[in-house]
C-alpha cells in the first residue's frame, strides 16, 4: 500500500493538449475562440503579454512563457474558472497556477498604477455633479476634510491643520 502511494506515482497531467499547445491553437484560429476564452482579441492579447514582460517584470520560467502565464490569468478571470479547472486545461499543478497567477497580479498591478491616475491627484476641485448635488455634497465635504487632511499630514504639515 505503502509503495503504491508513495514511491510509485502515477502522472495525472497526461493530456496530449497542453496549455501551450492548446493557446497556440486559440491564438491561431478564428478569432471568436480568442475573444470567448480571454475577452479579447488576438492583438490586444499579445500587445498586453509583450507589454507586461518588457514594460512590467514578467518573466518567462523554465517550463512556462509569458503568453502562457498570461493566458491561464485572463482564462481564470474571463471564465471565472477555479484552480482545478485550469489545471486541467493548461495541464499544471495547482500550485504552479497559483503562482503564476499571482506573479502576472502583480505585474498588472504596477500596469494599472501607470494607467489609471486621478486627474486632479490632490483631490482640489469637486465635480459640478457633486457640488451641485445636495444629496451628495455633505457626504463629499466630510471625504474631501479627510483627503486634504490625510496629504497634509503625510507630507508633514500637522501646523496647518491646527
Amino acid at each position: 500500500m505503502y509503495h503504491n502511494t508513495y514511491v510509485y506515482k502515477e502522472p495525472c497531467m497526461v493530456s496530449y493538449n497542453i496549455g501551450m499547445r492548446w493557446l497556440i491553437e486559440i491564438l491561431n484560429g478564428h478569432w471568436v475562440r480568442c475573444v470567448n476564452m480571454f475577452r479579447m482579441d488576438v492583438d490586444t492579447f499579445k500587445s498586453l503579454s509583450l507589454e507586461l514582460e518588457t514594460m512590467y517584470g514578467l518573466k518567462p520560467s523554465r517550463w512556462m512563457s509569458v503568453i502562457e502565464k498570461v493566458g491561464m490569468f485572463l482564462y481564470t478571470l474571463a471564465l471565472g474558472a477555479l484552480n482545478r479547472e485550469v489545471q486541467e486545461r493548461f495541464q499544471h499543478s495547482g500550485e504552479t497556477v497559483s503562482r503564476n497567477f499571482n506573479e502576472v497580479l502583480r505585474s498588472v498591478c504596477v500596469l494599472i498604477a501607470d494607467l489609471i491616475r486621478p486627474v486632479d491627484p490632490e483631490f482640489t476641485a469637486t465635480p459640478l455633479e457633486i457640488a451641485m448635488n445636495p444629496r451628495y455634497m455633505p457626504h463629499f465635504k466630510v471625504k474631501n476634510i479627510l483627503f486634504t487632511s490625510c496629504y497634509y499630514i503625510s507630507k508633514g504639515y500637522n501646523q496647518i491643520l491646527k
